[in-house]
């Protein structure tokens, strides 16, 4: 493993999931980590079982409340001094068919998946602007660059955050900040519960990982400072290539393998 010693990392969504294997990979590397979630539990065992205060606080946050973005920034530099590297994980998907689809569950994801990692950017990026040095880690998803059915919604708020993640890396060339996107297929962490496993699409099958995979790509991409975009597994972007020249062809596959 590559070593973080040294680094303070902020990491949301960092109760279950992929946050919390990030989490674990941070510290076993030497990182101190500020933990974010809703969850407050689970959040001060995970702290607790990472080594506490020296090693990782846990702050009780909702990245949908302003007021908790700004207490999450405010009490992770009080406690660390700086911060290093924001790793954008917080995210939740309701699939649906788009003429079913509630509008309030597609406005909730855009509001976690869009505006919840839009906030938390803003709340870190002008310290590690000043400081010259910094990344952004957004986590994304195959649904940001590959469409499919039932995912609509979900699918418009990865898009969206893939838009943001790839202006941002323009934006910070030649600051000393990097940004890395990391794009997962279909992993088994829990997320699916809420999003409603009955309903995925075959075709995300292709693109299936491992939730270990995905920490391992994120804690790689934080040690080797990577600005750009990682798709895990690989080949999933080839998924993503052959979908914008071929949309016609890409939509026949979708209907032949549903």
């Amino acid at each position: 493993m590559e070593s973080l010693t040294g680094r303070v990392i902020v990491i949301t969504g960092a109760s279950s999931g992929f946050g919390e294997l990030i989490a674990q990979r941070c510290v076993a590397a030497g990182a101190r980590v500020a933990l974010a979630a809703r969850t407050a539990a689970k959040l001060d065992q995970l702290a607790a079982h990472l080594g506490g205060p020296a090693r990782a606080i846990a702050i009780t946050t909702d990245v949908g409340n302003p007021d908790d973005v700004a207490r999450l920034a405010q009490t992770t530099l009080d406690h660390f001094g700086h911060v290093d590297v924001l790793v954008n994980n917080a995210g939740f998907g309701v699939f649906d068919r788009l003429a079913e689809a509630r509008l309030d569950d597609i406005r909730a994801m855009m509001e976690v998946n869009v505006f919840g990692a839009l906030a938390c950017t803003q709340a870190f990026l002008p310290h590690m602007l000043a400081r010259r040095s910094g990344q952004i880690v957004m986590m994304a998803s195959m649904a940001g660059l590959v469409a499919a059915p039932n995912m609509g919604g979900y699918t418009a708020s990865k898009h969206a955050l893939v838009g943001l993640s790839r202006t941002l890396m323009l934006e910070l060339e030649g600051s000393g900040v990097r940004c890395a996107m990391i794009c997962p297929g279909v992993a088994e962490t829990g997320f699916q519960h809420r999003a409603g496993a009955d309903k995925y699409p075959r075709i995300a099958r292709l693109s299936a990982c491992t939730a270990e995979q995905v920490a391992d790509a994120t804690v790689r991409a934080i040690a080797r400072r990577t600005h750009g975009e990682i798709v895990v597994p690989w080949y999933g972007r080839l998924l993503a290539l052959i979908s914008y020249p071929l949309p016609g062809a890409t939509r026949a596959v979708m209907r032949l393998i549903g």
